[in-house]
């Protein structure tokens, strides 16, 4: 225990009785020196407490001047003799005291009471540094009250402050992050709450802590686990080990069953053994752990189930899984290909196939991306010794693992080279056919001449004689329709011509394109490449040159109204919507060809009373024509067929003896053809959509031509949603590049 010493009050008392004494004395010259001696010993042992005490000791006047300091005082203040202090500080209301208010507080203090204790104060030292001073001071009065001056001590209390600072910062800090932790805590001793948190609370449903503390530990826990709860807590008590960290299954103040981890650790509250847990609600986890857990099943028995093989394989190359497709497909299970090395041994018997197939799967692993599937077809060999065309589907997964599958396609490669051989037969079947048709129409010509002239002599000589001239009106109909047909068919073959042209002048683009990539083209090569692409130009319409920026609604409207001209026998309700300003760059001839194709494709699939919508649009960057009839529509087997060019449809006598613009004269395709080649040479695209009437599913049935004469059909809007077409052509808004053909 540090020594106490005398304070200043206290020497100066003893030193005022020691005079006292002396002058009892005066009379005993012995006596005095031996008091005069003691009285030397004794202020010399108080001096040096005085001058070595650890505390600062002073006396100072009401203004605020030091009358003694000791050299504790002076090292307090950052002076270095008590002089020095003494000498500098004349007003140490302002040159010591951070507030000159403080000094004159405890003044007023002392103006009540005997003396000042502890009186904490900030003061600043020679250096102009602040520290913190406690103080213990006393008025000195004389006999009549009067005050001489003051005396006390001075502290120096700056590190003990700093250090209780730090100690509150510090549990204000972990107070802070306990009350506003995610996770909820708890201080237990024994079986007791001692201390909750704010989430605690919220966790369990309640209002306030006082709720809880004080109660015992099962009231959070669902009557599932006591025991297990009362368990570890008994352990702990014991000093038995106990896990760190374990679930358990709570319950909130309303009975609802919650799920909860639990960490804990011994610590000390309020200067007791307690235990500091924390926990967490976890039931969301559960839930998702459920969840993944069922997906989990799922996907398993998905993959056991799948059509196709799946395998698992890590970063090492190693099958990790199977299904069982998988050996199905090729006899193996995870026994016979432990790694990748075994598999390609036995899948690629062929060591060059294998080679390749190895250099590839490497090639494919180092430049594979985390979640891209890369797709190879490669021959395999079964275990069986048959060999199979199969489909690998090769995916990095986000832990570095590889999923494959395996697809076999045998039967559909098998089925592709058979349709691929049909396909070429039946274009060679088509050329002959075109072939033949222009061969036909050529020498129908010269009879068809012969027999024209023959009508005529007989139609003249007739005049002469008595005979029946519906006869020879008969021939001259049945003559007209023949030289229609050789029309036809004379633009049949040109109509079949332009699309072998233009896609004889894109393979051959295709080709140049290719012969570049492998090197520079010669000229003489080059030349040769020209000469071909304009002999072949030849078939094509010579229209293409004249490109123009049109006004399209003003342009479909006079097509619109010259075709309603034309049909207007027809009783067809017509609807253009579109807005002003769109334009687009085309030769005025092909869009013309388009607009009349289109519409004329309509009408003559259009029932009377019905109705035809053509909307003008623009959608981002491509503005759009649609024609929209409310016709019979087109049945699902024709929509495969319609745009590959001279299509009708089986029945073709439905379509005999028609005039352009009747109800059913169209069905060759012949418009379609020519729009859908000017969609390949100038860059625009033609698209259709397209419900057949459910009332005549069938080409074999038959629509009555007129929405009145419909037994289906009560009113005429009944009829527009039975069935209809609309076909839509597209134009980019950007001026479309001539094709050099």
């Amino acid at each position: 225990m540090q020594e106490k010493h005398p304070s200043y009050e206290d020497l100066t008392h003893l030193i005022e009785q020691m005079r006292r004494r002396i002058a009892e004395l005066e009379k005993s010259e012995t006596e005095l020196k031996k008091v005069e001696a003691e009285l030397r010993e004794t202020e010399k042992k108080y001096r040096n407490i005085y001058e070595n005490a650890t505390e600062g000791i002073f006396q100072t006047t009401p203004d605020g001047r030091f009358l003694s300091a000791n050299p504790s005082l002076a090292r307090i203040h950052g002076y270095d003799s008590p002089d020095e202090l003494i000498d500098s500080v004349t007003r140490a209301d302002t040159q010591l005291y951070e507030n000159p208010n403080d000094r004159y507080e405890w003044m007023a203090l002392l103006e009540k009471n005997d003396s000042v204790q502890n009186y904490e104060v900030k003061m600043y030292n020679k250096d102009k540094r602040l520290n913190w001073i406690s103080l213990n001071i006393k008025a000195v009065r004389d006999d009549t009250g009067k005050l001489l001056h003051y005396e006390g001590t001075m502290r120096d209390i700056t590190k003990r402050n700093l250090a209780e600072q730090a100690l509150i910062e510090s549990e204000e800090r972990y107070r802070a992050a306990i009350e506003h932790s995610n996770d909820g805590v708890t201080m237990i001793r024994g079986d007791k709450h001692l201390y909750v948190n704010r989430n605690f609370v919220e966790m369990f449903g309640y209002d306030t802590p006082d709720e809880i503390v004080g109660t015992p530990i099962t009231l959070i826990v669902h009557p599932d686990d006591y025991d297990l709860v009362l368990d570890f807590n008994r352990k702990r008590r014991n000093g038995e080990i106990v896990p760190s960290r374990y679930e358990f299954k709570g319950i909130t103040k309303s009975g609802k069953a919650i799920y909860v981890e639990v960490s804990g650790t011994r610590t000390t509250y309020n200067g007791q053994s307690v235990y500091l847990i924390l926990l967490r609600d976890i039931t969301s986890r559960k839930k998702n752990e459920d969840a993944l857990r069922t997906e989990r099943n799922r996907l398993l028995s998905l993959s056991d189930n799948a059509p196709f093989g799946i395998a698992m394989i890590d970063k090492k190359g190693v099958y990790r899984y199977t299904n069982p497709k998988f050996k199905e497909l090729f006899g193996y299970d995870l026994k016979n290909i432990p790694n990748g090395k075994e598999w390609f041994n036995r899948v690629f018997p062929d060591l060059k196939y294998r080679k390749q197939a190895l250099r590839t799967w490497i090639n494919d692993i180092r430049s594979s991306k985390q979640g891209e599937k890369i797709s190879r077809t490669f021959d395999a060999t079964c275990q069986d010794l048959t060999k199979k065309t199969i489909n690998f589907f090769l995916v990095q997964l986000l832990t570095g693992d590889y999923l494959v599958t395996f697809d076999d396609i045998t039967e559909r490669i098998q089925a592709h080279e058979a349709l691929i051989k049909s396909h070429k037969e039946l274009e060679s079947l088509n050329r002959a056919k075109t072939k033949a048709v222009h061969h036909i129409s050529h020498e129908l010509k010269t009879p068809l001449a012969v027999i024209q002239g023959t009508i005529r002599i007989l139609k003249r000589k007739a005049q002469f004689i008595s005979t029946d001239y519906r006869i020879i009106e008969t021939l001259e109909r049945n003559l007209e329709r023949l030289f229609a047909i050789s029309d036809e068919t004379d633009e049949i073959f040109h109509a079949s011509q332009e699309v072998e042209a233009s896609l004889l002048l894109d393979d051959l683009d295709r080709i140049l394109q290719r012969m570049k990539d492998i090197s520079d083209i010669p000229p003489d090569i080059q030349v040769h490449w020209n000469i071909l692409k304009e002999w072949t130009d030849q078939f094509l319409p010579a229209i293409i040159e004249d490109f123009q920026s049109v006004d399209l609604l003003s342009f479909v409207k006079s097509i619109l109204e010259k075709i309603k001209r034309a049909a207007s026998y027809r009783r067809i309700h017509y609807r253009l919507e579109g807005v002003n300003n769109l334009f687009i760059n085309i030769n005025p001839v092909v869009l013309k060809e388009i607009c009349e194709g289109l519409i004329k494709n309509a009408i003559e699939n259009t029932p009377e009373n019905g109705e035809i919508l053509i909307t003008l649009e623009q959608k981002n960057d491509r503005i759009w024509i649609h024609v929209t009839d409310s016709g019979i529509g087109i049945t699902d087997e024709n929509q495969k067929y319609i745009l590959d060019g001279l299509f009708h449809t089986k029945e073709t006598d439905l379509y005999t003896s028609k005039r352009p613009y009747d109800f059913g004269a169209g069905g060759k395709g012949f418009e379609l053809l020519r729009i859908k080649t000017y969609a390949r040479r100038f860059g625009f695209d033609l698209t259709f959509k397209s419900n057949r009437c459910i009332h005549i599913p069938t080409d074999l049935d038959v629509c009555p031509g007129d929405i009145s004469l419909c037994r289906k059909c009560e009113t005429t809007e009944e009829c527009y949603y039975t069935g209809g077409t609309t076909f839509s052509v597209s134009f980019p808004i950007k001026p479309v590049d001539k094709l050099v053909p």
